[in-house]
């Protein structure tokens, strides 16, 4: 982990950022029908059909228009930028994250509608690096696959250090079958975590990990779960994080994850931030977390912006504390 340009060295210092997801920015149009003649037909059907009438793009305007007004160091986005990942949508939002703020500022993961097929690098999350991958450049050179699955898993997990804060970016995303949202964490990037997890440097920040699929089944049909989250579970009360931030549900969702009786994982999923939808708990919004370190004890607060659409603009909710946990130590075996 390269902490040289990163922020380190701030730890006691309060850090705020803005959790936004399920963004589905992009407009597919009218696609080469060649680019259909694969799973991506059905994603192609539910955008005509409801997606880009749910998905509006003046929502996220909105939401970024209150965001601004707010003091907010770093946006991590928790995949589906785009609604089946073609060339001109990775593009797209591309143009839209040079818009929002510097590649700096702005940790991206892959959603499973960015890889609704599996296609090559060049014609997908090439064109998100910056967004993507952590700041060791001397690190990138060494993946070469044109297969962007492939290049996913050999990238992640991914660090990027951002004052008292690390986000560790895993990828939950394959080629799920037809019908599917399915997710799946490659055995390799478990092997890789562990490691990275168990590195005595990495003990004085706050570890915030960012995966699109929910690590739970809480309210999460199977279609749409993450296939291994039994064995990710049992990792993660061997190898704990301080916070877990998710999407895919396209609702606002807490859980937690025990580690033993005295600490517990918040795991926290949110609705889409550009969705229309007033049923209750799938409301537009936004998250903005603030962390602090209280003596011995890492402190954070979490606060929502909910989309009022008769008012057109977005709600604040009560601040609430989401944990308040020891700082972990660095683990004396591997």
């Amino acid at each position: 982990m390269n902490e040289s340009s990163q922020g380190g060295g701030h730890a006691n210092e309060s850090f705020r950022f803005v959790q936004l997801s399920d963004l589905h920015l992009s407009s597919i149009g009218v696609p080469n029908p060649f680019n259909l003649l694969n799973k991506r037909i059905l994603g192609y059907l539910s955008w005509l059909r409801k997606r880009r009438h749910t998905h509006q793009r003046w929502v996220l305007d909105l939401a970024l228009r209150t965001i601004q007004e707010l003091e907010i160091d770093h946006f991590a986005i928790t995949g589906d930028l785009t609604h089946i990942g073609l060339k001109h949508e990775f593009i797209q939002a591309r143009e839209w994250l040079e818009l929002l703020s510097d590649p700096f500022n702005i940790t991206v993961i892959p959603g499973n509608h960015d890889l609704y097929v599996n296609e090559k690098w060049d014609c997908s999350f090439k064109y998100w690096e910056n967004y993507l991958l952590d700041n060791d450049e001397s690190k990138h050179g060494q993946f070469k696959s044109d297969d962007a699955l492939t290049r996913l898993n050999q990238i992640y997990p991914v660090t990027r250090v951002r004052n008292n804060t690390v986000f560790i970016a895993i990828n939950s995303v394959f080629d799920a079958p037809w019908f599917r949202a399915t997710g799946h964490i490659h055995e390799r990037q478990l092997s890789r975590l562990r490691n990275l997890l168990n590195q005595e440097e990495l003990q004085k920040y706050c570890k915030v990990l960012l995966i699109h699929h929910p690590v739970t089944l809480t309210d999460t049909p199977k279609r749409k779960s993450l296939l291994n989250y039994e064995i990710f579970n049992t990792f993660l009360q061997q190898h704990p994080v301080d916070l877990i931030l998710h999407g895919h549900g396209h609702h606002s969702s807490t859980d937690n994850i025990s580690i033993n009786t005295n600490k517990q994982i918040p795991v926290i999923g949110m609705s889409s931030s550009s969705s229309i939808s007033q049923e209750h708990g799938y409301q537009a919004e936004f998250l903005i977390f603030e962390v602090k370190k209280d003596q011995d004890a890492w402190n954070i607060n979490k606060q929502s912006y909910t989309l009022d659409i008769n008012e057109r603009r977005f709600i604040p909710s009560d601040i609430k504390n989401v944990i308040t946990a020891p700082v972990c130590k660095a683990p004396t075996s591997v």
